[in-house]
């Protein structure tokens, strides 16, 4: 991309540039498991404390609850997760992984691993932890102004023909 559209482009238009083409090539490393989009919320359950509710998933992701209940009915279908209602609330649902998910969830790490390290090529461990650093001070920066709720849907696209 050329440098001088960079600079001219709203930086949330960047980030959605990079989310685009960094999970459309996670989403191929991944394409021979059936969890489509969803190994986000795979590892935000894996790595979620006990009682990890529907709800915590969707504000934590920012994905809205049509759509997660969406996911979470795939998940479920493909049998990677289990729902459970919260004995204390009936209306809540704890979510958590299967032993299936859990057998994947290796190979989702190391997608990831790798696809961090050809993505960071270039950059020092340093940089690349104040890469992470600068974005969560831009997010905070943000978190408390006015905004209108949006939410981001990657999905795979139709093929084209050729």
């Amino acid at each position: 991309m050329n440098e001088l559209l960079i600079e001219s482009l709203p930086f949330g238009r960047l980030l959605a540039i990079f989310a685009k083409t960094y999970f459309g090539a996670l989403t191929k490393r991944l394409e021979h498991l059936d969890i489509e989009r969803d190994y986000s919320i795979l590892i935000f359950v894996e790595s979620a404390q006990a009682g990890c509710t529907q709800q915590c998933i969707c504000d934590c992701l920012k994905i809205d609850k049509v759509t997660m209940v969406g996911r979470l009915d795939h998940l479920l279908k493909k049998k990677y997760v289990k729902k459970t209602v919260n004995p204390n609330d009936r209306r809540e649902h704890f979510i958590e992984l299967t032993s299936k998910a859990r057998e994947i969830m290796p190979e989702i790490h190391e997608a990831i691993d790798s696809l961090n390290k050809e993505a960071f090529k270039g950059l020092t461990k340093e940089q690349q932890k104040e890469l992470y650093r600068c974005v969560h001070l831009v997010q905070s920066n943000l978190e408390p102004l006015p905004s209108q709720k949006i939410y981001i849907n990657y999905k795979k696209a139709k093929k084209e023909k050729a």
